[in-house]
């Protein structure tokens, strides 16, 4: 069949990412047979629409799967949903090729895939896993057969290792130039149970490793050939478990490859074998999922590590010689302005180079947090939904947005979405236009460097 992905993803803030997701749905559709087109909205501004149109004409695929990432970019309080720009993008395709089936994917339509399915009009959707689901679709509809309209993909044991990202259909050069790095994913899964998130719904909830010597071969194979030497482990986080953490580390020491590369990391766990074993491969930076630094709302976030796990941590990245960003989430349960207070003085304490904090927790259906927010009549009788509802502690509901404000102003590596709007972009590109690769955090004034009292 012919088929035609589409990945709808404009977004640039803080950089635009490559969607391995989509690229690898296309990968195996090739595999099974298929003749795959790719459409990457990406780089293509308002140009957009006139793009995918003219593509649709040309190619008259007769599937479209559309390829949703985000559902919002979870940056309270101005919080901004692309529910307008998905409804745009289907409208598209269902004038340009009219013939052809539309189907929806993505870990965005995976959170919803019901309200999603309505909203674009969507002819099938797939949430969850999609390369082993799109390729029995395909089979499907090519046998003139009737699926469900939502198959509920469950996670693979182990993901394919026969199935790579098409790569060779996207524009890595441009992502590389723009982005300061490529993405690589080495397992899938999620272990943990904060109260909020999402990743064990859309990946599992045991760790499923790749074929680690797959995924070097493919670094080794975009380093010597395209000249990237930068890469972004996009792990839930990395260092869970240590072990699969050790054996990535060890391929990349045992190869000589010299390429750097950042990666999340929780806390949780984190050893300091594991932090020597990622200097010595090339890690360079880590974004810690950090989320909470208090007691309180460490445990209101139901997070698997203590305040002396973080600082420990944060001991052995600077013994390394790996600079690290928090990444905070300010007003979940349990926070007050003490919390607030104390989480600023610890953070701060740490050295970071960086602090990104988000604002408010994004509710999403599923998860611990959703549940005890509707149970408890926190929500107001609100929907969650595909627009951006947010939990605050009614605590600090009145003084989260003054107290980041204020935070901004006393430590300038404190790093608000929610608040920022496009004040750093013109910076960033200028930054990305000259060069300047790995995660932009880490190209601010180090704060570990200046940061000696509190005022």
């Amino acid at each position: 069949m012919r088929v035609t992905i589409v990945a709808a993803n404009q977004e640039h803030k803080p950089d635009p990412v490559v969607p391995l997701g989509a690229a690898l749905v296309a990968g195996a559709a090739r595999n099974a047979g298929h003749d795959v087109h790719f459409y990457d909205a990406c780089f293509a501004a308002s140009r957009w629409p006139d793009e995918l149109a003219q593509h649709l004409h040309s190619f008259d695929p007769q599937v479209v799967g559309l390829s949703l990432r985000n559902v919002d970019d979870v940056a309270w309080p101005r919080a901004f949903s692309y529910l307008d720009h998905y409804r745009a993008v289907a409208r598209v395709v269902r004038q340009a090729a009219p013939r052809a089936k539309l189907i929806i994917g993505g870990s965005a339509f995976s959170l919803f895939p019901e309200e999603f399915l309505t909203e674009l009009g969507g002819d099938f959707g797939i949430a969850g896993e999609g390369e082993q689901a799109f390729p029995t679709l395909l089979a499907e509809l090519e046998h003139a057969r009737s699926p469900a309209r939502i198959i509920y993909a469950t996670p693979l044991e182990t993901p394919n290792s026969e199935v790579q990202p098409a790569l060779d259909l996207l524009d890595l050069d441009q992502y590389y130039r723009r982005g300061g790095a490529l993405n690589v994913q080495t397992r899938r899964g999620c272990p943990f149970l904060c109260s909020y998130c999402t990743y064990p719904m859309l990946e599992g909830g045991s760790s499923r490793p790749a074929a680690i010597a797959r995924v070097v071969d493919s670094l080794q194979h975009l380093h010597e050939e395209r000249g990237f030497d930068h890469f972004f482990i996009v792990d839930n986080t990395f260092n869970a478990p240590p072990a699969h953490a050790l054996a990535v580390c060890d391929e990349l020491k045992r190869r000589h490859l010299q390429l750097r590369w950042s990666a999340y990391v929780t806390p949780a766990g984190l050893t300091r074998e594991v932090v020597q074993a990622m200097a010595q491969a090339g890690c360079t930076s880590v974004d810690l999922g950090t989320d909470a630094a208090s007691p309180a709302t460490l445990a209101g976030l139901k997070k698997s590590f203590t305040q002396a796990e973080i600082a420990r941590a944060c001991e052995w990245l600077h013994e390394a010689r790996i600079r690290f960003s928090h990444s905070l989430i300010l007003g979940g349960p349990g926070e007050t302005p003490a919390t607030l207070e104390e989480t600023r003085a610890f953070v701060n304490a740490t050295r970071p180079a960086a602090v990104i904090a988000m604002l408010g927790v994004r509710v999403y259906p599923g998860t611990a947090l959703a549940a005890s927010a509707q149970s408890g009549g926190m929500l107001d009788g609100q929907r969650i939904g595909l627009q951006p509802l947010f939990y605050i502690s009614e605590d600090v509901r009145d003084q989260l947005e003054p107290f980041a404000r204020q935070t901004r102003k006393d430590f300038p590596f404190w790093y608000f979405p929610g608040l920022e709007g496009n004040r750093w972009q013109r910076f960033w590109q200028r930054q990305r236009a000259h060069g300047v690769r790995g995660p932009l955090w880490a190209i601010m004034p180090d704060a570990s460097q200046n940061l000696t009292t509190q005022p």
